[in-house]
């Protein structure tokens, strides 16, 4: 018990150590993050597409992706006015595009008629447009990718649209779903009992264990909160697949190896 107190003791103050360093010489930090190639974790996710390179939850960004091979692609979806699930992080249009105000209010083809106007690379990419569910599908399909579907709008009645858009494509690579919801998750889990789920933490508590465990889903926590470091064990000996999110710095994805995190999501970090 001592030697497992002193290991997570010197892994925290490794994490603590790191941080410390990034906020005092960020841009050497920053010069790390980018890599070729890490043994000690296969399983790399391209966060919203690469959105270091191209906008974010655009084709660009998940074509970019899906050329420097990534495990799989994260995407966040939300319904329009008329059920049609597009590819957006907010609730609303303003951040990422010429247009404003709640994606509910707009059918699809009225949001077509806006364009991306933000992100990493947008230069590159004038009158870029939203992009659907159905096209990120082909793309991921394409570079046989795993489409990792993020659901950020929507009620529980609303994801049999979903899982009957993934079934009509007949992927050859299976998708995923993920959701900081759980009574989504919970509704998906009862129409599918196969299809993989991952539950999003901030911070993982006993309940997301339990839940994860009664709904056989993974969990996918926040790498920045040092207390879930802790409790990777207790997810891991119920033997429950363990994720990170958003690790763009090389040391955190040391660490979270060490610990036996199963995937890491990144902004940035090439696999």
């Amino acid at each position: 018990m001592k030697k497992i107190f002193r290991r997570i003791t010197v892994i925290v103050l490794a994490f603590v150590l790191f941080f410390a360093v990034e906020k005092i010489f960020p841009t050497i930090s920053s010069d790390l993050s980018i890599s070729s190639k890490f043994d000690s974790v296969q399983n790399f996710t391209a966060h919203r597409g690469l959105s270091n390179v191209a906008p974010e939850n655009t084709a660009p960004a998940l074509e970019e992706a899906g050329k420097k091979g990534y495990y799989a692609a994260e995407f966040d979806i939300t319904p329009t006015k008329d059920g049609v699930w597009i590819l957006m992080h907010d609730d609303t249009l303003d951040r990422t595009t010429n247009g404003e105000g709640y994606v509910s209010d707009y059918t699809c083809e009225e949001i077509m008629n806006f364009s991306i106007d933000t992100g990493h690379g947008i230069e590159n990419y004038p009158d870029l447009k939203v992009s659907t569910l159905e096209e990120a599908l082909d793309i991921c399909e394409k570079y046989s990718m795993r489409a990792m579907i993020e659901i950020k709008g929507g009620k529980p009645e609303n994801m049999a649209s979903v899982l009957e858009i993934i079934e009509g494509k007949n992927l050859t690579v299976e998708p995923l779903i993920i959701d900081f919801d759980s009574d989504r998750l919970e509704a998906v889990r009862a129409l599918d009992s196969e299809i993989e789920l991952w539950y999003l933490v901030s911070k993982i508590g006993d309940s997301d264990i339990d839940f994860a465990e009664k709904f056989n889903t993974a969990i996918a926590f926040n790498h920045g909160k040092i207390s879930n470091l802790f409790r990777v064990r207790d997810v891991k000996e119920k033997g429950i697949t363990c994720a990170a999110w958003t690790v763009d710095r090389l040391p955190s994805v040391d660490i979270l190896s060490l610990l036996g995190v199963d995937y890491i999501t990144t902004n940035r970090i090439l696999p």
